[in-house]
């Protein structure tokens, strides 16, 4: 039988661990606590980061939705210049935002294609170079789409209560992170909020204010050269497969009551000079619209839509993003 002086010492032994404990973690909150506030005295807001779970979080709404689901598709240009917030105010429609930035819309497209329970509205932002390049990379849709049908419920669990974390604390932004934070300090860069955050409906307003302007849009226009220089267009028979590729999707969502509406987005100065070098409209686009059941807008045929300026030559500015979504919706005829 354990004696009552052994005991004493065990309760003391256990008293004194948790009190260490409880120091530990008080402290642990003190700093984490000065380092969030820190951070937000210096500009910083909770961001949420772009990812395949947000993603695959707004793909399985569209599985839920009751038929008159708007669904937005494309890459940066559809995530920064359409507002789905004002679309829907404008047309009464849910709207989702599937867009993935860098990548082509097509791997999603073919997935809402085969999608026997989707019989919504398909806004598709095509770039030229995803109507008409023949590199076999489509960037992360067609991984983020395989992703999705092989996700666990386990992944569903962790993606909410990371959207919980991101959403209300600045020191879960990926800039921010030691590692990310190091790099930069480094470098001799001082860390800045992101001037285009995504809010939790996918939508990034792009605040150009916050930026070296003229330092993006050559980075933006280097990029771009790249892009062009790794090119490889497609022509001939070639493009007309493509095109009937395309047309196979549409139809079939076409078939089930749904639509679908392709969209080339605005694009200024020396981006479009690249773009129209490297997939000239009247070979590709008019080529392209002209075969295709869907209905096409490209923005420069419209005075409404080609009006509007693109800071960087690809992309709105939040100030205007909101009146161009609206302006598209009067287009397309979809205002309630």
């Amino acid at each position: 039988m354990p004696s009552s002086t052994s005991s004493s010492k065990q309760r003391r032994g256990y008293d004194g661990w948790l009190r260490s404990l409880a120091v530990g973690l008080l402290a642990a909150l003190v700093i984490l606590s000065a380092w969030e506030a820190f951070w937000r005295g210096a500009g910083f807001a909770p961001v949420i980061e772009d990812d395949l779970g947000i993603w695959t979080l707004k793909r399985r709404n569209v599985q839920k939705g009751d038929g008159r689901t708007a669904v937005l598709l494309g890459s940066s240009r559809m995530q920064l210049d359409v507002d789905p917030q004002v679309f829907h105010e404008a047309t009464g429609v849910e709207t989702v935002m599937l867009a993935i930035d860098g990548s082509s819309p097509l791997p999603v497209l073919a997935d809402l294609a085969a999608d026997h329970s989707f019989a919504g509205l398909v806004l598709c932002s095509l770039l030229p170079q995803w109507l008409a390049d023949g590199s076999a990379d489509q960037g992360r849709s067609a991984k983020w789409v395989r992703k999705f049908h092989q996700q666990k419920w386990s992944s569903r669990v962790e993606t909410r209560l990371s959207l919980l974390l991101q959403s209300h604390f600045v020191f879960r932004y990926p800039g921010l992170l030691p590692d990310k934070l190091w790099e930069k300090l480094t470098g001799g860069e001082v860390p800045r909020p992101p001037y285009a955050p995504m809010r939790e409906d996918r939508y990034r307003p792009a605040d150009y204010s916050r930026i070296d302007i003229a330092q993006l849009r050559k980075a933006r226009i280097q990029r771009q050269r790249r892009i062009v220089e790794e090119a490889a267009p497609l022509a001939g028979e070639a493009f007309a497969a493509r095109i009937s590729e395309i047309e196979a999707m549409v139809s079939r969502i076409h078939q089930r009551g749904g639509r679908v509406i392709f969209l080339r987005m605005p694009s200024c100065g020396e981006i479009l000079k690249l773009e129209e070098k490297t997939w000239p409209r009247r070979g590709y686009w008019d080529r392209f619209a002209a075969t295709t059941s869907a209905r096409t807008v490209h923005f420069a045929d419209y005075p409404a839509l080609s009006l509007f300026d693109c800071p960087d030559g690809s992309h709105l500015d939040f100030r205007d993003a909101g009146s161009f979504t609206r302006k598209l919706t009067d287009v397309l005829g979809l205002q309630r």
